[in-house]
């Protein structure tokens, strides 16, 4: 039972008996009266009779008054009791309630607290658990470093005695460095020579890999040259402006560099020889990062070669400007039996194999048969560029059947290109063309 339930029942028992307890006074009996002589009479024995009767009831009177008195003092000690009692009844019943209120308010909280109680409980059996978990762990580790302990222990011995040894070997590989360096002076210059030869085989390897034909004609189409020639010439075969544009390739033989051309890639000709002009002049544009149009001064022909070759030459600063441009002339041209040939204007490529003429030395003989034009595979024609399958400059075709082979830049006549027609030098020089041209086999006409 609640404690405060259980205050309020005794305090209620407690005023109950308070107000229904009697509180007269026990009076102690009346002494009786002393005996009358035996000489009173009966008439004096009457009148005492009477006296003590009268005396007896004006006593009993008295004590009446007073117990109505006390009665009436108690009746109003009682009112006042009851009504504090009824007071209290009421006050102790409306605690009752609050405390009934209070008991029911705290039986929620205490549900409440309870599942806070349970979830707080269940939230610390995990944290529990998760710490058990995490002192295994712990433990775990800690033997684990133990071992690591013991381990680091024996291989710090075992250093240490490895440290000896090491000082001992120490001493003893300063002893032999002396002898190592006298070892590694001769093996550097050995080394040094294996670099060059290693260097050499490297370049070799390249020189002897292919490159695909497609990448050759790619890198060509960014290398060329662009070559415009103007001639202007008063005559009885004819008057007129001749004028030529051609595309051009760049060679070096390492100290010269100059763009090769055809006689037939010019406005003169064979039958011009002996004749003299009015004017001469054009441009060459090179490939980036040179690439704007520079006055043509002189046209060269070569000393070695087909006389129908001709050079423009470049000078040494716009030589350096365009180096990744060049091709050099071939140095082992017949490393490969097939080569690759290039129009001119860059519109058509090919594989074409070869052979060497005995008769015809210089010159290339290239596959032209008819099977395979009908086959649709490139056929070589005039003018056709002949690279290695390294990227290499072999020579071009004179016809469709033969490719010229240079093999030097060294050149023997200069063709003047000027404005003023130089119109003695170019007819004589032309005519020394045809006398080399006349002399050639008629298969290379």
């Amino acid at each position: 039972m609640n404690k405060t339930l259980l205050l309020i029942l005794c305090d209620f028992l407690l005023l109950n008996l308070l107000a229904l307890t009697r509180w007269d006074k026990n009076e102690l009996p009346a002494s009786p009266a002393p005996l009358a002589s035996q000489s009173v009479t009966a008439k004096d024995d009457v009148v005492s009779a009477l006296r003590l009767s009268l005396e007896e009831e004006r006593a009993n009177r008295e004590k009446l008054a007073r117990d109505l008195a006390t009665t009436r003092d108690e009746s109003k000690t009682r009112a006042t009791i009851l009504d504090q009692a009824r007071a209290r009844t009421v006050e102790l019943s409306e605690r009752l309630q609050k405390t009934e209120q209070e008991s029911l308010r705290l039986a929620q909280q205490a549900g409440i607290d309870s599942e806070r109680s349970r979830a707080s409980l269940e939230s610390a059996q995990a944290e529990a658990a998760a710490l058990r978990q995490a002192q295994e762990k712990l433990r775990a580790e800690s033997e684990s470093l133990r071992s690591q302990l013991a381990s680091a222990t024996l291989t710090a011995r075992t250093a240490e005695e490895r440290a000896r040894v090491t000082e001992t070997s120490l001493r003893t590989a300063e002893e032999e460095k002396k002898k190592l360096l006298e070892q590694n002076q001769s093996l550097s210059k050995g080394v040094t020579q294996l670099a060059e030869k290693s260097g050499e085989m490297t370049k070799e390897i390249r020189d002897f890999r292919p490159v695909a034909p497609n990448s050759l004609y790619a890198d060509y189409l960014t290398r060329r040259a662009t070559v415009l020639l103007y001639t202007e010439r008063t005559s009885a075969q004819g008057s007129g402006t001749k004028q030529r544009e051609s595309k051009s390739i760049l060679l070096t033989d390492g100290s010269r560099t100059a763009a090769l051309l055809l006689l037939d890639q010019t406005p003169l000709g064979l039958g011009d020889a002996g004749g003299s002009w009015n004017s001469l002049s054009g441009s060459l544009t090179l490939p980036p990062p040179v690439n704007f149009p520079k006055p043509i001064d002189v046209l060269q022909t070569l000393k070695q070669g087909d006389p129908r070759f001709l050079l423009i030459p470049v000078g040494a600063v716009e030589g350096e400007r365009i180096a990744s441009s060049t091709y050099r002339i071939a140095t082992d041209p017949f490393r490969f039996s097939r080569a690759l040939l290039i129009s001119p204007q860059g519109s058509g490529y090919g594989e074409c194999t070869f052979r060497l003429e005995p008769g015809l030395r210089g010159y290339l003989e290239m596959d032209s048969r008819f099977l395979n034009r009908l086959q649709g595979e490139y056929a070589p024609s005039a003018g056709d560029l002949v690279l290695t399958l390294t990227g290499e400059f072999l020579g071009i075709m004179v016809n469709d059947q033969y490719c010229a082979q240079i093999t030097s830049l060294e050149t023997s006549n200069s063709i003047p290109w000027d404005a003023k027609g130089a119109s003695k030098g170019v007819g004589e020089i032309l005519s020394s063309i045809k006398r080399g041209v006349g002399n050639l086999d008629s298969r290379l006409r």
